[in-house]
């Protein structure tokens, strides 16, 4: 191991394996201790988990049922997911989940893949049927309003009272700063809007280590920090235990008997558990140095900016945020920042409504999304998944579905202009 610096060998316990190291780390490099982190942490959220047992226990534990095999799969280049094309025969989307309101044999998500000797839980399906919008000038949009479903359940029908609600798969990029926010930030803004009364943001208060923390990452708030989003990923997306999620299993129930009795990888060197703190560790400091997708300045475009607020759209996406001091974190301490969002759950009406609450949301309720990197997400492959089930094809979409406390800034825009509106939908691709 003379490859890596004496510093880095002494400070770390090796969790990976000399081959994957080896292979991130090039001969006499001499990274300093964060670099090495992030290069390490790449290297295991690309990895390509393995069903146990296996020689290389670092490398094993998948599922047994799961989802995908690697962060990668459903975060492509750092991306996020899209729905299955209903077109397309066999096309399961990408980063493409059904969350389950609670069901007593499939658990909290349907797991559409599994090891060797197990049975899928089932494959999910998606159909449209279109409605067209028109605005006061005449111009027409084509919306897709979803319709869900599992085929070939493996286990028997689901509960009659088990609720679906699908989930595209978040761009990751910037989600680092976004852990540096400060929750006092994040209460002082909901606090605002109550005071101002226009919109009524409110932080999902989650339970950690016993403690209610505000809930900043998910569809819906549910994670406070990046690591207990990577440990529930592990746990309903790969089948893997981490120190929030023991489970070998993942999302099995007590009803799939034979998945709970299948080989897992738990391993006394990696604290009894398929993957340990440090590996969480690891891959968020690779998730920390990707920078936002968009611009880490302020918007250019003035007029386009202020078109936005004026829409009433920067009532919920606030524009910027200031991350406060981590001395472990030195680069991304005190820095402004341009995500568009108050990371806050609001009510978005019932055309966007579950039947699956999470914490304190609400079946209407849903965070603020991020709008920096939509230009570069739009860019990847010339299309876009917009909202939580990838429904929204382009931003003019996405605003239409706006209801509940957005219904006001979406009958702004559709009363604007062709071309303001046009302008809007360029400021918003350009952040």
């Amino acid at each position: 191991m003379s490859a890596l610096p004496d510093t880095a060998s002494k400070r770390r316990p090796l969790l990976a394996t000399a081959a994957l190291l080896l292979a991130l780390v090039p001969a006499g490099a001499a990274f300093a201790a964060d670099s090495l982190d992030s290069r390490i942490g790449e290297g295991l959220f690309r990895r390509m988990w393995v069903a146990a047992p296996t020689a290389t226990q670092a490398a094993d534990g998948l599922g047994p049922l799961y989802n995908a095999r690697s962060c990668a799969t459903c975060h492509p280049r750092g991306g996020g997911g899209r729905p299955p094309d209903p077109a397309s025969e066999g096309d399961q989307g990408v980063g493409f989940a059904l969350k389950l309101s609670g069901d007593p044999v499939y658990g909290r998500q349907i797991q559409s893949n599994a090891i060797l000797g197990q049975v899928i839980e089932g494959r999910p399906t998606v159909a449209y049927r279109e409605e067209t919008v028109r605005f006061p000038d005449g111009e027409t949009v084509r919306l897709r309003r979803p319709t869900h479903g599992v085929k070939d359940l493996g286990y028997g029908p689901l509960a009659e009272a088990t609720a679906l609600s699908a989930r595209v798969s978040p761009r990751v990029h910037g989600m680092g700063l976004l852990d540096l926010i400060p929750e006092a930030e994040l209460q002082a803004e909901a606090d605002r809007q109550s005071r101002d009364g226009v919109v009524a943001g409110r932080p999902n208060r989650v339970p950690m280590d016993g403690v209610p923390r505000i809930g900043r990452f998910g569809w819906k708030a549910t994670h406070p920090t990046l690591a207990q989003q990577d440990a529930e990923a592990f746990s309903l997306d790969i089948g893997m235990s981490t120190p929030d999620y023991r489970e070998p299993w993942g999302d099995c129930t007590p009803a799939q008997t034979a998945c709970r009795e299948a080989h897992h990888g738990d391993s006394k060197q990696f604290e009894g558990l398929e993957i340990p703190s440090t590996v969480i560790g690891l891959i968020d400091a690779y998730l920390r140095t990707l920078p936002p997708d968009g611009s880490l300045e302020a918007p250019k475009d003035k007029a386009g900016g202020a078109l936005f607020a004026a829409t009433g759209c920067a009532a919920c996406h606030r524009p910027s945020y200031t991350t406060g001091a981590d001395p472990a974190h030195p680069t991304l301490s005190k820095q402004v920042i341009f995500p568009h969002s108050d990371l806050l759950l609001h009510d978005m009406g019932d055309g966007l409504a579950d039947e699956v609450p999470m914490g304190e949301a609400r079946g209407r309720d849903w965070r603020t999304t991020p709008l920096w990197g939509l230009n570069r997400l739009a860019k990847d492959d010339g299309r876009l998944s917009l909202l939580h089930d990838g429904r929204a094809r382009s931003v003019t979409e996405a605003i239409l579905w706006h209801g509940g406390e957005a219904e006001k800034a979406r009958k702004n825009f559709m009363d604007l202009p062709r071309d303001a509106r046009k302008r809007l939908v360029r400021y918003v691709l350009g952040l």
